[in-house]
Parts: C-alpha cells; sequence; structure tokens
C-alpha cells in the first residue's frame, strides 16, 4: 500500500488508502493498446513499403539491386 499524504491525519490517511486499495487504485495498470486509428495507420505504412518492395522486384529483378538501379538512373539523368 502507497503511503501517501492526504489529509495530514495518519488515522485518516490509512483508511483512504486502505479504501483506495480495496478499489483497486494501487493494482497494475494494463498495457496501453494501439488505438484503431494508430493501427490503420501503421497497416497503410506497411501496405506501402509492400508495394514499394513489390515494384522494386518486379522492375529490377531483385531487391538487393534496387538501390544500386536507383542510383545508377540518378547518375544517368
Amino acid at each position: 500500500m502507497k503511503n501517501t499524504v492526504y489529509t495530514g491525519i495518519a488515522n485518516d490517511d490509512r483508511r483512504i488508502a486502505a479504501e483506495l486499495q480495496a478499489m483497486g487504485a494501487f493494482d497494475q495498470a494494463q498495457a496501453d493498446e494501439k488505438s484503431a486509428l494508430v493501427k490503420a495507420i501503421e497497416a497503410a505504412g506497411e501496405f506501402v513499403t509492400w508495394m514499394r518492395w513489390k515494384g522494386e522486384v518486379g522492375v529490377y529483378g531483385c531487391r538487393v539491386g534496387a538501390a544500386h538501379a536507383r542510383r545508377a538512373e540518378a547518375l544517368a539523368a
């Protein structure tokens, strides 16, 4: 139980702390879950990354060569 000063009167503080403990005020908090908006944004980001990866594989034939091919295209232009 937490030893927090609520009123400054020891008996009242113990009573208040005991009531808060009984109500579950000092229980471990549940892990915060991501909101639906955050999940949707992350899913969209992963989809875009996947689409970009698929496009590079389709155009260049391999993922590893995509960065080199982009640099070569940039130097040629």
